[in-house]
């Protein structure tokens, strides 16, 4: 990877400081693994939770998914509200509510 490639996603064309990316919550840094480990799950239960959030993660190079620090804090809410008992199937929509009350969901 070269130091001066360009962020990727954005529409930007000028090539963008390493520290910024870093720094930058929505920069999809976290491969399925790495991601995984962070969080505690297994990656099959990562997808399926990305699944049922209707975030796959982006795919920026490779076709390699990616996460950014925000996804890993929706995927966290996420796990929270599954592991209080809540439907898979449920969890986007009060995800979603909390947004709209001003929650713990982060949108």
């Amino acid at each position: 990877m070269s130091a001066g490639r360009a962020r990727q996603g954005t529409g930007s064309t000028g090539p963008r400081p390493w520290r910024a990316r870093l720094e930058d919550p929505d920069e999809a840094l976290y491969t399925v693994a790495v991601a995984a480990d962070l969080l505690g799950v297994s990656t099959q239960a990562l997808r399926r939770l990305g699944e049922a959030l209707d975030h796959e993660g982006r795919r920026p190079s490779g076709n390699q998914r990616r996460y950014s620090r925000h996804d890993l804090e929706l995927l966290s809410r996420a796990l929270e509200l599954q592991d209080d008992g809540h439907a898979t199937a449920s969890i986007p929509r009060i995800m979603e509510l909390e947004v709209q009350v001003g929650g713990p969901a982060r949108s």
